[in-house]
Parts: C-alpha cells; sequence; structure tokens
C-alpha cells in the first residue's frame, strides 16, 4: 500500500511539473491553399491565397522533445473541375471558405546560442465552418453547404499531415508549415472522376509567452 501511494504521488507530482512548464504562444500568417485532383494521369492544383490565425501550447515530454496542440481558424479554398465528358472535365468549381484546425504535433528543439530551431509533425483535424462557391461558366456565386451529398458542396471533416520548421528567438518565432489533406473533399464522386485533396502551406510569425 505505501508503494503505491508513493508511486502515485511521484507521478502526480510528475504531471503538475510537466504543466507547470506549458507555455502559450500566438501566431498569424498567410496560407496559401489549393484543391489538388488527378487529370489526365497528372496532379493539378488551382489555388488561392487566405491567412490562418491560431493559439497553442508547448507542452515538454522530455529534453527537446515536446507536444504542440493548436487550435486555429484558417480561410482556404481552391479550384477544381467536375461533370467528365468526352471532351474532358466541363464545370471549373471555385472556393473559398473558413475551417477551423487543429493540428496536434510532436515537435523537436534544437538550440543553436540565442536560437531555437524546432522540426514538427503530426496529424491535423480540419472542420470547415462556412463559405463560399462559384460555378466559371454561371458566374453565380453561393453558400457552401458543407456535408450536403450534392455537387459541387464539400465534407465538412478533413484529415491531414502536419509538417513544418520554426525559428525562435526573443520569443518571436517565424515558421513554415504544409497540411496535407488525405480524404476526399467530394460529397459526390461520379465514374471517372479523380479525387480531391485540400493542401495548405502556411507562413507565420508569431510569440510565445515564456516565463
Amino acid at each position: 500500500m505505501r508503494r503505491i501511494v508513493v508511486l502515485m504521488s511521484g507521478l502526480l507530482l510528475s504531471i503538475v511539473s510537466a504543466f507547470a512548464q506549458v507555455e502559450f504562444g500566438v501566431r498569424f500568417g498567410g496560407a496559401y491553399s489549393s484543391l489538388i485532383q488527378r487529370l489526365d494521369k497528372s496532379y493539378e492544383s488551382g489555388g488561392r491565397m487566405g491567412f490562418s490565425v491560431a493559439g497553442l501550447m508547448q507542452i515538454p515530454i522530455y529534453k527537446g522533445l515536446s507536444f504542440v496542440p493548436e487550435i486555429g481558424l484558417i480561410y482556404q479554398g481552391g479550384d477544381y473541375y467536375s461533370y467528365p465528358s468526352t471532351e474532358g472535365m466541363t464545370t471549373h468549381n471555385m472556393y473559398k471558405y473558413y475551417s477551423l484546425q487543429l493540428p496536434f504535433d510532436l515537435a523537436y528543439t534544437f538550440q543553436i546560442s540565442d536560437i531555437k530551431l524546432s522540426v514538427f509533425a503530426g496529424p491535423t483535424l480540419d472542420v470547415s465552418l462556412a463559405g463560399k462557391m462559384k460555378m466559371e461558366d454561371t458566374g453565380i456565386e453561393s453558400d457552401i453547404e458543407f456535408g450536403k451529398k450534392e455537387e459541387p458542396n464539400l465534407r465538412t471533416i478533413d484529415l491531414g499531415v502536419n509538417v513544418g520548421l520554426s525559428v525562435e528567438y526573443s520569443r518571436f518565432f517565424f515558421s513554415i508549415n504544409n497540411v496535407a489533406g488525405v480524404l476526399d473533399r467530394r460529397t459526390v464522386k461520379r465514374e471517372n472522376e479523380s479525387t480531391l485533396f485540400q493542401n495548405n502551406v502556411t507562413f507565420s510569425v508569431g510569440y510565445f509567452f515564456r516565463k
């Protein structure tokens, strides 16, 4: 019984100590997003510029290794073609929308003099919120009804893989990261239509509220 009490006490102290070292940060940046599809054995993408703003935590695990979860808002989108015919894809669809992004990264930090260099990677959950779409042939803009099984709407949920690099100096940092979606964003897929993936490259500046 005494051993159990000692072990539980040690575990509790370790958890408290770890969370006492948790540091918080914020970042803001520009995002280049695109919808990628495969046409005629090659990958095509149509992109647009947007932005991303997020809050994050850095939770130390062991030495330079840490867990870095984020919660952020991203304005993203892209273009793609649908409705295949004998002449190819006939409808050009254009999108711009807001999503809630939740990356769960593992980061490893190298200390180089006064500079901290970090590499990070992990899964990302993307939840689409609201946005607009437009078909080029009609020029009519309408709301995206996420999850509705009707062309040309998109799925609500996406999963992605996030990889990136961060450089920090005096609590300020610059980062670049890429989130590559792994789920097909189409709600409707016809014969001979390709899969459609969301991709984002974000350049950010941020600040850590370090002790």
